[in-house]
């Protein structure tokens, strides 16, 4: 059913049947929901060929079902190319729109409608043809940003992503005026295979982990306690590890249990600042290359709750090394001597 109905899209391409295409586009969604995941795999090779030969304008809501068929568990791989090609043309057209956009005039809503007057408008300092070329980015954002969202949560993609720099550059730089792109923003800052440094001063114990897919604070605190909260005679530090639910919500779980989550730290930087759940990993500062965490006391309770940023990123926290005391001395005296 699934082979099918995207040789129906495919057909459509060919023939520049619209009609036929937004339809086909429907079924292939349909058809997918209780695909196998051969099936799944096969469709998205498909449509990223599609997408190869399309050009990024005419290409309306393909990007977003391959990025929802990635979602229901085909491999991201094959659509990455292309979503970030996509992505990258589109938002280099929107970093024109907004620098181009005549002042005085109120800039519009990318969510809303509002296309034939925003055409106007950039008219005023653009060609017909540009002007419609800039207004369409500006719209079409979202067709873009959801799959790129959808395939950035996994690893694999992140460790072998296309362009990054320049479409971590265009995203970083259109972020704060686009609140639509604040998901990739998150995505692109986080951290893979990073090594940390987490001391617990009560106790003098300190560990050497690997760091991965974590997308906020507060997730990061969880799976601190889960891994390091255990037995003394084994090396880590003594008290009540994370509720398991907890933890699900965390890894792979539901998102939301019910009461929320408990803090059981206060997680702390090489500087003495203190590291806000609300931020992520990669704000975390580097010494000596290494992201340095301390394990102080808790103020004051805290709760939250998502566990996750990311429903479909699969974090990992991997304790490398238990740190003999003396290292744990040396990094706590130095500690002391850092600049506050």
């Amino acid at each position: 059913m699934l082979d099918q109905a995207v040789g129906d899209l495919e057909l459509s391409v060919r023939h520049k049947d619209e009609s036929s295409y937004e339809h086909a586009i429907g079924s292939v969604w349909e058809a997918a929901q209780q695909a196998p995941q051969a099936d799944l795999d096969a469709a998205v090779v498909r449509i990223a060929a599609l997408l190869g030969e399309m050009p990024v304008d005419v290409v309306g809501r393909l990007p977003v079902l391959g990025g929802a068929l990635v979602e229901l568990g085909a491999s991201p791989r094959p659509l990455v190319p292309m979503i970030v090609t996509g992505l990258i043309d589109t938002l280099r057209r929107v970093g024109t729109f907004i620098e181009t956009w005549p002042k005085g005039e109120e800039r519009p809503d990318f969510t809303g409608d509002g296309y034939d007057n925003t055409v106007r408008v950039l008219s005023k300092v653009h060609s017909e043809w540009d002007a419609h070329s800039v207004a369409f980015a500006w719209y079409a954002v979202g067709a873009w940003s959801a799959p790129a969202i959808a395939v950035l949560q996994h690893a694999e993609v992140r460790a072998d992503l296309p362009n990054r720099d320049a479409l971590t550059e265009l995203v970083d730089r259109l972020g704060p005026l686009r609140e639509d792109l604040g998901f990739l923003v998150e995505l692109l800052a986080v951290l893979d295979n990073e090594p940390f440094v987490v001391l617990h001063r009560a106790s003098g114990q300190g560990y050497e982990l690997t760091v991965s897919g974590v997308g906020g604070n507060f997730q990061l605190q969880t799976l601190l306690a889960a891994t390091l909260i255990g037995s003394e005679g084994d090396g880590l530090i003594a008290g009540t590890p994370p509720d398991p639910v907890w933890v699900a919500a965390a890894t792979d779980g539901d998102l939301t249990p019910p009461g929320g989550i408990s803090g059981q730290f206060n997680l702390v930087d090489h500087t003495g600042s203190w590291i806000w759940g609300e931020g992520r990993p990669a704000d975390i500062p580097v010494l000596d290359g290494r992201r340095v965490v301390l394990l102080e006391p808790q103020p004051y309770p805290r709760r939250w709750s998502p566990g996750r940023l990311f429903e479909r990123m699969r974090p990992t926290v991997q304790l490398d090394r238990i740190l003999p005391s003396v290292e744990v001395a040396a990094w706590l005296t130095r500690l002391s001597e850092e600049p506050r």
